[in-house]
């Protein structure tokens, strides 16, 4: 089902998209695949604009600027790897790479749905997220699939007790995108609470048997292995920063060129106050967007509280707090993607009501395809 699903979604965007890029007029700028002084339009390498066009430049020359070391090493060297099957072309590498991630991770994250909370809620929650206006950053050679595919990962093994691998794809996630690290919350939450998330249940006297003693002799060996293993969870950042630091005496390299971004360390609530207050009615467009994915995913959080089990909330609140502790709402559309979590509150409201997730969803589409063809025309929408 999600196959076809994904298929017809990807088949849609991308005949929207270039129907687009043909009837709407575009806009020059630096990126690749958009038009400019001596360059003519590409669409499939319009689908690296942006930030897609620092991973694509990193992927083929290196770090050779000081901001593009914002931008995480996974993403730029894996479609380095890929692009030998591609007989060097990057842009082609990326989009094979992301759209693969993007795939399995839908259906990763219907499998880990469908298991703890049934299908009708897993499949609802999958399309809320096809729909949803940046989901097609998804398909862009943007970090976005390789993060969610690993996040979700992450949890998905957790799920089945599968620590090992749990915590080598959280490492791979920090690798990503420095929010990877909000992934240590449920992978140590794991240590320490039961399956489901709720407090571990004392033992019952059925547990005292003989061998009890060495039963729980082992089971405290375990949790010291799964402790010994924690810094693989983060293993992507701290190899990264080593490598900071020995370029340039600085582990924290990638937040100090945020400047550089415009981007510098705030009160959270302060940025989201300053939105709501200063300009109101004069803001540009994306600053609308902004604000709303911002407040609407942090209203969806704080209504379901406890609809997801503890350790997804939390990582989802950091991840949407932590960019807006920048000092800007700026590409917040797309970050919110990665609080994936929140989508499942969606599925679980819209479920059983067929008018309403209908309307939603049609809504969506139509914000989803009008911002990707401004995206492949060259306009910034996040």
């Amino acid at each position: 089902m999600i196959l076809k699903v994904f298929i017809f979604w990807r088949i849609s965007l991308f005949a929207l998209t270039y129907l687009g890029s043909i009837v709407f007029p575009k806009v020059a700028n630096g990126g690749i695949g958009a038009i400019g002084p001596g360059k003519n339009f590409d669409f499939l390498a319009s689908w690296a604009q942006w930030d897609g066009g620092h991973f694509i430049n990193i992927a083929s020359y290196g770090y050779f600027s000081a901001q593009e070391y914002a931008f995480f090493p996974l993403l730029p060297n894996l479609v380095r790897v890929v692009s030998i099957f591609t007989f060097g072309n990057h842009v082609l590498a990326g989009l094979l790479l992301t759209n693969t991630a993007f795939f399995l991770f839908l259906i990763i994250f219907y499998k880990l749905l469908k298991k703890r909370f049934g299908a009708q809620i897993a499949v609802t929650t999958i399309i809320t997220f096809l729909t949803f206006p940046t989901a097609f950053f998804g398909v862009a050679v943007y970090s976005e699939s390789i993060f969610l595919l690993l996040a979700v990962l992450t949890l998905y093994f957790l799920e089945n007790k599968k620590f090992l691998a749990a915590v080598i794809v959280s490492g791979l996630a920090t690798a990503t995108r420095v929010v990877g690290i909000f992934l240590l919350i449920p992978v140590i939450w794991s240590l320490f609470f039961s399956h489901s998330g709720d407090p571990a249940k004392p033992e019952t006297p059925e547990s005292f048997q003989p061998d009890s003693g060495q039963a729980r002799l082992a089971a405290k060996r375990a949790r010291m292995t799964k402790i010994l293993l924690l810094p693989l969870s983060i293993s992507g950042l701290l190899l990264y920063s080593l490598y900071l630091y020995l370029k340039f005496g600085d582990p924290f390299y990638f937040s100090t060129v945020q400047s550089a971004w415009h981007r510098l360390p705030a009160n959270p609530l302060t940025t989201i106050y300053s939105y709501l207050t200063i300009n109101t009615l004069t803001k540009p467009f994306n600053d609308y967007l902004d604000i709303a994915s911002t407040i609407g995913f942090l209203a969806i959080l704080v209504l379901g509280f406890r609809k997801i089990p503890k350790p997804w909330w939390l990582y989802s609140l950091l991840v949407i707090l932590i960019p807006a502790s920048s000092g800007t709402l700026t590409s917040m559309p797309r970050y919110v993607l990665s609080a994936f979590p929140v989508f499942i509150l969606m599925g679980i409201y819209l479920a059983d009501k067929v008018v309403l997730k209908t309307i939603i969803w049609g809504i969506f589409l139509v914000l989803q395809i009008s911002l990707a063809v401004l995206f492949v025309n060259g306009y910034w929408v996040s």
